[in-house]
């Protein structure tokens, strides 16, 4: 949102400075009059999204490549491209681990099927969660589907499924952090945002896959494998050419601003 603001500010013709109050844990935007610039990023905002269907297998260019590196660098945080397909095996691998992990876990599930919304009309009615269309799937009654899911959501075809999605992806954006405080989980949101909004400029979609960062014994594996040290993972995205899905719907803006 930060992020979001930032771009939308300038184009606005303001200009901002930003600051993190630790004791607060709030995001402080100060704004002052400026100059107009609709940046790439800025008219990005609408189209932006989590897409995690198949992409098309196309690679991107150096110069995309550093145009992301780039967007997705801050204060404290790096970006990893991950572009070789023997790295995104590796990664494949680690996000099976994650989803075994996951898919064993009964609290997990029951979260996970808490905000699924299986059809359009229950969407509509939530405006949050996420919708079944946004994976590719067809809208069924809510009953039905809390009834499939159970029979479909395995470890077994969900590392199908991921594994497919990474093998057609054109890349795996992995966020590192120099330290893992609040200021750090911050900056790497919005470096993040940067990232999704420059790759949307670019006609490239994105989606997490964060299982292996949601798992403490996979992410211990992982960043040793990525050779980070001390530092933190923090996420693990994949990037690539492919159609737009769904909206998941949200809430009104004066539901949620406190």
């Amino acid at each position: 949102a930060a992020t979001n603001l930032v771009e939308a500010a300038t184009a606005a013709g303001l200009t901002t400075s930003l600051s993190f109050d630790e004791e607060s844990v709030e995001v402080r935007v100060d704004l002052e009059q400026g100059t107009k610039h609709r940046s790439a990023l800025f008219e990005a905002i609408p189209r932006r999204q989590c897409c995690r269907g198949q992409y098309d297998g196309s690679k991107a260019t150096i110069q995309e490549l550093e145009l992301l590196q780039t967007a997705g660098s801050g204060s404290g945080v790096s970006v990893v491209l991950l572009t070789e397909q023997q790295a995104m095996e590796r990664v494949a691998a680690f996000v099976a681990d994650g989803n075994a992990a996951q898919m064993n876990s009964g609290p997990w599930r029951a979260e996970l099927s808490h905000w699924v919304r299986f059809n359009g009309r229950q969407a509509v009615v939530h405006r949050d969660g996420l919708y079944s269309g946004c994976m590719g799937h067809p809208d069924v009654p809510s009953l039905l589907g809390r009834l499939i899911m159970p029979l479909t959501m395995n470890a077994k075809a969900q590392n199908a499924t991921d594994s497919r999605n990474i093998r057609s992806s054109a890349g795996v954006a992995a966020f590192i952090s120099e330290a893992n405080d609040k200021s750090h989980w911050v900056e790497a949101g919005m470096c993040f945002e940067r990232f999704a909004l420059q790759a949307t400029a670019l006609g490239f979609q994105t989606a997490f896959i964060n299982q292996p960062v949601e798992v403490d014994k996979v992410r211990s594996a992982i960043s040793e494998w990525l050779d980070i040290g001390r530092q933190r993972l923090d996420l693990l995205v994949r990037f690539g050419r492919g159609d737009a899905v769904p909206k998941s719907l949200r809430r009104p803006l004066e539901e949620v601003l406190v």
